[in-house]
């Protein structure tokens, strides 16, 4: 079976982080070796682990980064490509993982020849116990991952030779003072700008725990407090800042530097440039129209 080194970021995460770490290691069809990284919590979230699972690899950050990305990123520098494992998952510290999970992400890697594995979510809100799908499997599209991500990083698998990848891109890069960085959509923007196959899946095989002590969570919901603050980022120049630390990897004669230069080059450059590439920059719509719109406000 194939082993896969499952990457746990945790910070204050003993309410649910127990339920979690079962769904992981009940995994189906692969073998699991689960390495937990806490970024100093303050309550007693690797305590409660230690005392429950013995050979679970864990280690603290001190001090803590502050950002579940710098923690997940962390792991990766460290991960030693001397051990055996032929893949490489991002797991949460709340959510709760259906048995073949891993399995199906590596079925789907090995039948679509890809690098990454990505899936939609089901959206499990606490408040109200009710499930939800969380689409992500929108057709991709050329330069999407200059603008977004593939999915939550929750859900994502990579091959081994592909971290490898990314381990040296990280060696490179000042991530721990990117500003708002976010794991899931580097990763979906390397493996993208290297030109490497990704995989999205339609179906969902977690249960993507929505709470009030979410750090992103809350923005996958249908609300006004989430519309009012997705809105607010792109109009304080959220997108702006990503590409800002974005362009830095891109390689300077690439048709994605210039996209980027011009987004970067004020407001009539960069919403000529949206106008003019309008639909291969996002793969859903909604959020298409609704970013070019914004930046014609500011």
């Amino acid at each position: 079976m194939n082993k896969i080194k499952v990457l746990l970021a945790s910070y204050n995460g003993s309410k649910y982080i127990i339920e979690q770490v079962k769904s992981i290691l009940n995994q189906e069809g692969v073998v699991v070796d689960l390495e937990i990284r806490d970024d100093s919590s303050t309550d007693d979230t690797i305590d409660k682990i230690n005392k429950l699972y013995f050979g679970i690899k864990s280690n603290v950050n001190y001090p803590g980064t502050g950002s579940a990305a710098c923690n997940f990123f962390k792991m990766i520098e460290s991960l030693d490509f001397g051990e055996e494992f032929e893949y490489i998952a991002f797991a949460d510290q709340d959510d709760v993982w259906l048995p073949q999970k891993l399995k199906i992400a590596v079925d789907k890697l090995e039948e679509s020849n890809s690098v990454l594995y990505c899936s939609n979510l089901t959206k499990w809100d606490m408040n109200t116990g009710e499930y939800s799908l969380l689409k992500k499997n929108y057709k991709q599209e050329k330069f999407d991952f200059l603008f977004e991500g593939g999915s939550a990083g929750c859900t994502y698998v990579f091959k081994r030779e592909f971290a490898i990848e990314v381990q040296e891109l990280l060696k490179k890069i000042d991530y721990l003072n990117w500003n708002n960085l976010s794991h899931d959509w580097l990763i979906y923007f390397y493996a993208r700008l290297l030109k490497l196959p990704v995989y999205i899946d339609s179906n969902s095989q977690i249960h993507y725990r929505l709470h009030s002590s979410n750090v992103h969570g809350h923005l996958n919901k249908l609300s006004y407090r989430a519309i009012r603050e997705k809105l607010s980022q792109v109009l304080n120049g959220y997108h702006i800042k990503a590409a800002e630390q974005f362009v830095s990897i891109v390689p300077n004669s690439s048709e994605e530097y210039k996209i980027y230069e011009a987004f970067l080059g004020g407001y009539w450059k960069r919403n000529r440039m949206i106008w003019k590439y309008n639909t291969s920059l996002m793969r859903d719509k909604k959020k298409l129209f609704a970013f070019m719109f914004l930046n014609l406000l500011k």
